[in-house]
């Protein structure tokens, strides 16, 4: 398995840190300024950019969708926003609102992306109500009831007939998002003075985004990881430890009932820990949080030795068609998939390229003895067939069998999990 690149965007969660200063920041049970309502903004309708301002959607209850066209989630919501903005147009104003420019916006609605077609608007190139209405995930959705006064701030699946008619009656009751200040511990907005070290550990799902992220404020380091199965939080801390880690090498020693692995990812389920340490101790940030969750989560992981399957990959060069040797040039892999290339790369490489494969239970060690960097032509795969068949042009095969290999064993500690 190649090492998890974290980064603050995937298709689902991505993360918006805006620079505006926390106070400028509306809260819950805040009223909006009058200047929300005057100041002119860059409306998209039609395609084409005009100015207006906010004072028209005054008086109803009034839901900003921050979006993105790059949000998956944000784009399919659209036909069901646009649905309920009619089911309710004499009570309810939607706005929709991205930092994009109107020309990255524009070309989204002229293409077949725009389910919506000509119903599409939006404010385009803001700041401002980002820097008002701070968040960490989009959709994102405001909630201002008619007086002007900020209500809630949810998801955007939190976007539905029942929970408009709750927000008409003030009885919508869903917890608010919390905003994730950069550099700072969970549910704070500033760090205690003279913080040597903090560490939380929540079980079931808190309102806000699924992350992992490092942070720091010079002082002190952090490892937040964040609405996760307890099975992804662990596989983050071991491949930092261990080298030789990868999601076939997880051996639990007891019977999960899906509660640990989660792979629906129900909400009671779930799991944030906020760690942090001095700075002087940030190489060993994620070994630390290891021992922290080993001793608070009713559960505790190690590597041991055991005698377990495992699939060898082996090179006969009598019965390959094709040639393994690179012809040198720019390394490149990039996984099977359609029309994929392998070049010039070690075997260890293309051993996680395997190991990426989701019907490879079992892991994967290299007995080729095979010291040259090579070149494969790669293509989509199903199963192990045909992952032999590929592999079999140019000599490699996947053969079962057992060996004592070292494996991350989870052990349960507790009766409460």
């Amino acid at each position: 398995m190649k090492p998890i690149i974290l980064t603050a965007f995937t298709l689902v969660f991505s993360v918006f840190l805006f620079a505006q200063a926390p106070v400028r920041a509306l809260h819950v049970g805040d009223k909006v300024p009058d200047v929300f309502w005057t100041t002119p903004r860059n409306f998209m309708v039609e395609g084409k950019v005009v100015t207006g301002n906010m004072l028209k959607f005054k008086g109803k209850l009034l839901i900003i969708d921050f979006w993105a066209t790059f949000c998956i989630p944000c784009i399919k919501g659209m036909p069901g926003q646009e649905r309920l903005a009619k089911l309710f147009a004499n009570e309810l104003n939607i706005v929709s609102v991205t930092p994009e420019g109107a020309k990255l916006v524009s070309a989204f609605y002229a293409a077949d992306r725009n389910p919506i077609g000509k119903a599409f608007t939006s404010i385009v190139d803001d700041r401002e109500l980002n820097g008002l209405f701070l968040h960490n995930k989009i959709p994102h959705l405001v909630w201002i009831d008619k007086e002007g006064i900020v209500r809630n701030v949810t998801e955007g699946d939190a976007l539905s007939e029942q929970n408009i008619q709750a927000a008409l009656s003030e009885n919508l009751s869903l917890p608010p998002i919390n905003y994730i200040y950069p550099n700072t511990v969970l549910m704070m907005d500033e760090n205690p003075r003279g913080m040597q070290s903090f560490n939380l550990l929540v079980k079931g799902k808190i309102p806000g985004i699924s992350n992992t992220m490092i942070r720091s404020n010079g002082s002190n380091t952090g490892l937040i990881i964040f609405n996760r199965p307890l099975r992804w939080i662990y596989s983050v801390l071991a491949r930092a430890e261990f080298g030789w880690f990868s999601d076939q090498r997880i051996r639990l020693d007891f019977p999960d009932g899906d509660g640990f692995n989660n792979p629906s990812l129900r909400p009671e389920d779930l799991w944030t820990v906020d760690f942090w340490a001095p700075t002087a101790k940030s190489a060993s940030l994620k070994k630390l949080a290891m021992q922290y969750l080993n001793e608070n989560s009713g559960y505790s992981a190690s590597a041991k030795v055991i005698h377990t399957a495992v699939y060898k990959l082996r090179y006969t060069a009598t019965r390959a068609t094709r040639e393994l040797r690179t012809r040198g040039g720019k390394a490149a892999s990039l996984g099977f998939h359609k029309g994929s290339t392998f070049i010039n790369q070690p075997i260890a490489s293309l051993v996680n390229d395997i190991q990426d494969c989701a019907f490879v239970k079992k892991p994967v060690l290299d007995d080729t003895n095979l010291l040259f960097n090579v070149d494969l032509e790669l293509a989509e795969v199903k199963d192990m067939e045909s992952l032999n068949a590929l592999l079999g042009t140019y000599g490699l095969s996947l053969v079962a069998d057992y060996q004592d290999l070292e494996m991350f064993v989870i052990s349960k500690t507790a009766k409460l999990n």
